[in-house]
């Protein structure tokens, strides 16, 4: 088990992939996504989120249907436009939408990290402020120490790797040591702290010794507020646990990929 945190490199589109010495690999030397096929030449091991990726989401699949529906209604078909030209319109556009949520993820994410590496410039975005701002005030009032931001790690005995949003220590607190994950939520009436939360958690706590507390940290998109904390039970974390093991079990059996030793057991980079 490994935790290490390397110099930030460009996030791919792609999958995100890490070397056994916690190295990320999403990309490779020629500007290319890493595929498997890289990965089983460079000994590389895959992202959480990729193993827990497998997993269908009921929720995620009917927010999906319901946009499709509302773009298809709201955007009727052309006189004359064929079926096909039409399918193609709609995709675009929801592409475009999901873009611009994801797009939104990713500044709220940079923002926190430049908040807690302490370089944050309010006047650099003034669009994403007002809800950096609420998280301020409550890292003011809950993190008594920064360990690491986007910090890396790896587990080499089951072949998985992530960056975790935070490890810091709490205030307050009977467990201090804490490994926080971001999460904007559109909130229109209630949070939801979906069990894939825990899943993610529970993987990167089991790259530390001794193992930390886990909370998931919700930032509304619908409007600034002020972020809303849970922290995850040692029983919901075991569960979480072994349904992420089982998850890689099923992830390297499908894809017949696993990290490779030598004949003294040792695990090696390509």
């Amino acid at each position: 088990m490994i935790v290490v945190t390397p110099p930030r490199t460009k996030k791919s589109s792609g999958g995100h992939w890490y070397s056994i010495s916690g190295r990320p690999v999403h990309t490779q030397p020629d500007g290319k996504n890493t595929t498997l096929r890289h990965a089983r030449k460079q000994n590389l091991v895959p992202s959480v989120t990729t193993i827990i990726g497998q997993l269908e989401k009921p929720q995620l699949t009917k927010w999906k249907e319901n946009n499709c529906i509302a773009n298809a209604f709201n955007n009727p078909p052309r006189e004359g436009e064929e079926v096909k030209d039409y399918q193609n319109r709609i995709h675009q556009n929801l592409k475009d939408d999901q873009g611009e949520i994801l797009d939104f993820g990713t500044k709220i994410h940079k923002a926190i990290e430049d908040v807690n590496n302490g370089t944050f410039d309010s006047l650099k975005d003034p669009e994403i402020f007002p809800y950096i701002e609420p998280f301020i005030r409550w890292q003011q009032r809950r993190v008594k120490r920064v360990n690491e931001a986007e910090q890396t790690v790896v587990n080499v005995q089951y072949g998985y790797g992530g960056t975790l949003d935070l490890h810091c220590v709490l205030l307050n607190e009977k467990r201090p040591v804490t490994i926080i994950d971001y999460k904007t939520q559109n909130i229109k009436s209630k949070v939801k702290f979906y069990p894939e939360y825990c899943y993610q958690l529970a993987a990167y706590r089991k790259c530390f010794k001794p193992v930390p507390q886990c909370m998931s940290l919700v930032i509304n998109s619908n409007e600034p507020a002020e972020p809303i904390e849970k922290v995850w039970t040692s029983d919901e974390l075991q569960a979480g646990w072994r349904i992420f093991k089982g998850l890689c079990r099923i992830w390297q059996d499908k894809t017949n990929h696993r990290v490779t030793k030598d004949s003294n057991g040792n695990t090696n980079e390509a």
